[in-house]
């Protein structure tokens, strides 16, 4: 039992780490000083509209990039609270995403978006999804292989911020 506690106790350690780099990131655009931060208000309510228009075309990236960063989010919903339905994983990281949207809104730090919500709102939900489709296939050792994963990227995410830091 013991065990368990220290895993779990990891476990939301890791979580902390990753959501301080996914405000860093999504808030603060991994600025290194107040003075690098963008100011920018603005809001899009169209899904899949204007803000994806790059040069005249669809561009996708930032889209994927949104889906991409969350996956953890939703991985970490599962890991934490394995027993809350689905459906409220699902709505906590729609607000999530909607309180880091509101953020950037009223921070003046960048553009609110509908696309960033439900991107970020997806790739939760494909993180929920993606671990439980492992735990169909490793069964009770997910956990332990998941945390060990996490682990290493969150020392190798730190590492890489270290030396962002260090660089600038």
């Amino acid at each position: 039992m013991k065990e368990e506690r220290q895993k779990k106790r990891m476990l939301w350690v890791l979580a902390a780490v990753y959501l301080a780099a996914l405000v860093w990131i999504i808030l603060f655009k991994m600025a290194l000083s107040l003075e690098q931060l963008p100011r920018l208000r603005n809001v899009n309510l169209i899904p899949f509209g204007d803000a994806l228009v790059v040069n005249g075309k669809a561009d996708y990236g930032e889209v994927f990039q949104n889906l991409l960063i969350f996956v953890p989010f939703g991985v970490y919903l599962q890991m934490l609270f394995p027993r809350l339905a689905f459906w409220k994983k699902a709505a906590l990281a729609a607000g999530a995403s909607l309180i880091l949207e509101i953020l950037q809104f009223i921070l003046a730090v960048g553009a609110s978006d509908i696309t960033d919500l439900l991107a970020n709102t997806l790739g939760a939900i494909a993180g929920v999804a993606g671990y439980l489709l492992l735990e169909k296939l490793l069964g009770k050792r997910t956990g332990t292989v998941v945390t060990v994963l996490a682990s290493v990227a969150t020392i190798g995410m730190c590492g890489l911020i270290v030396l962002l830091f260090a660089a600038n």
